[in-house]
């Protein structure tokens, strides 16, 4: 599998993100001093300082779980597909979408999630079980959101960038969800969003997953216009290349 990763857009997402975590921790403790010393006249000042620190923690995260973790999502993305040969090109954050999978019949968006735990889509919703530890996890992560919905809207955003750049090319694009977290229990069968732990998303990959009517010409300009010229693609390991002829 080739692999486009661009590293100088994940760096600089890291480093926002301890920028911003700084900022938030140094708004924070700036409310927390003027509700010492202040008394009662300051407390709105103070609580506007606690807001706002404390969304910027919150966006200081989102970008630190994404961008800065030991184990990133498009790492673990890498790791759920090794094994498949050179005709599957893996493109990370270089376009719209974060994580494009062409493979030689179709295009796979991934939404990579790393919540742990319990996961389930049920009667048009998603639920996370956090356990007994729910507070706790829910100050430490992000929340799961609407996963389906955040599927949907990155391969809403590679479709408009396909149809300026390559209009009138036909690009069918599947979006799917991945649970990167060894501990996520996933029971989403319903969702209107293919949703999938990663230890089986090559099976997914090499059964439902590998319909498609991508058509040659037009896989080889989506390849030519997700490859950056200045980046080197890294080659996954192949050792199941005939597996997948």
């Amino acid at each position: 599998m080739q692999v486009y990763r661009n590293d100088q857009f994940i760096k600089r997402r890291a480093k926002l993100g301890r920028y911003i975590s700084l900022a938030g921790m140094g708004v924070l403790l700036v409310g927390l001093i003027v509700t010492w010393s202040a008394g009662p006249e300051g407390l709105v000042l103070s609580m506007l300082a606690l807001i706002v620190g404390f969304v910027l923690s919150q966006v200081g995260l989102y970008y630190s779980n994404r961008f800065a973790r030991p184990e990133r999502p498009d790492q673990v993305l890498v790791k759920a597909l090794k094994g498949f040969d050179n005709r599957y090109h893996l493109f990370q954050f270089t376009c719209p979408a974060g994580n494009v999978l062409v493979t030689p019949s179709a295009c796979v968006v991934f939404t990579i999630k790393m919540q742990g735990n319990e996961i389930r889509y049920q009667n048009g919703k998603w639920k996370h079980a956090y356990g007994w530890r729910s507070f706790f996890l829910w100050l430490a992560t992000d929340s799961l959101g609407n996963p389906s919905k955040e599927a949907a809207a990155e391969a809403d955003g590679l479709r408009r960038y396909l149809a300026k750049q390559l209009p009138g090319v036909e690009v069918p694009i599947q979006p799917v969800i991945v649970f990167g977290s060894p501990a996520a229990i996933v029971d989403a069968a319903d969702s209107p969003v293919p949703a999938i732990h990663y230890k089986k998303l090559k099976d997914w990959l090499r059964g439902l997953g590998k319909a498609g009517n991508l058509e040659p010409e037009a896989r080889d300009q989506l390849i030519g216009l997700l490859s950056p010229p200045s980046m080197v693609a890294e080659s996954a390991d192949e050792e199941e290349q005939s597996e997948e002829g």
